[in-house]
């Protein structure tokens, strides 16, 4: 099975370079570094560096960079939930190596690792280079447990509407709504506050996300 290595990347190219000979490379196999998108001098290099080492040692291998941008916490988690969902599409073997870079950015490759609910190995080299396998927290996807219906909902919350104006919008009947609502409301997807007995409903940190990624599930 073709794998792919998942590396956040700071100024340095040892992470990546460590994760590649402790797993080897073969023919079809693919890098893929996650910096922030304001990226400086030093990891640019670090990207050279590792392309170098590709071209010497692993010229079947290819390197792909994906940026995001780690002053919006929810749309760095969505893009790096949406890479390792096209990942797990195209049936490869995810590593993921959370060795360098900012520690926000580790936090968000992490928080996207944890909801795609993939059985990814993830692990670390630490400051004194011990190298880490972390615990498997995989778990069910929570987009695993939606349906379609249920993204109308999520859509039709962005606006922060009632539960009537939401059943109207996503064009379900306003029993089927509620039922949704309080689904959703309990896997923490959504937020609802009652106010002169209308119950307005709105979407939360995680709904966001989810709603993002939603179709690439």
């Amino acid at each position: 099975m073709r794998k792919t290595i998942m590396v956040t990347l700071g100024y340095t190219e040892w992470p990546v370079v460590s994760s590649l000979v402790k797993h080897g490379l073969e023919s079809g196999d693919r890098i893929v570094t996650i910096i922030p998108s304001k990226s400086d001098a030093w990891s640019a290099a670090a990207i050279q560096e590792i392309r170098n080492f590709l071209s010497k040692f692993s010229p079947g291998v290819s390197l792909e960079v994906l940026t995001v941008d780690v002053t919006k916490f929810e749309q760095a988690v969505a893009t790096v939930l949406k890479r390792l969902f096209k990942e797990k599409k195209e049936g490869r073997n995810v590593i993921v190596n959370l060795s360098g870079g900012m520690r926000i950015l580790i936090l968000e490759t992490y928080t996207a690792l944890l909801l795609s609910g993939s059985a990814a190995v993830s692990e670390i080299v630490t400051e004194d280079k011990q190298e880490l396998a972390l615990p498997s927290l995989s778990t069910v996807s929570v987009l695993s447990l939606l349906k379609e219906s249920d993204l109308r909902v999520l859509e039709a919350a962005k606006n922060s509407e009632s539960v009537v104006a939401l059943a109207k919008t996503a064009r379900l009947p306003l029993a089927t709504a509620y039922r949704r609502v309080v689904a959703l409301e309990k896997m923490g997807l959504l937020a609802t506050v009652k106010r002169d007995r209308v119950r307005t409903v709105s979407l939360t940190a995680l709904g966001r996300v989810v709603l993002e990624v939603f179709p690439e599930k």
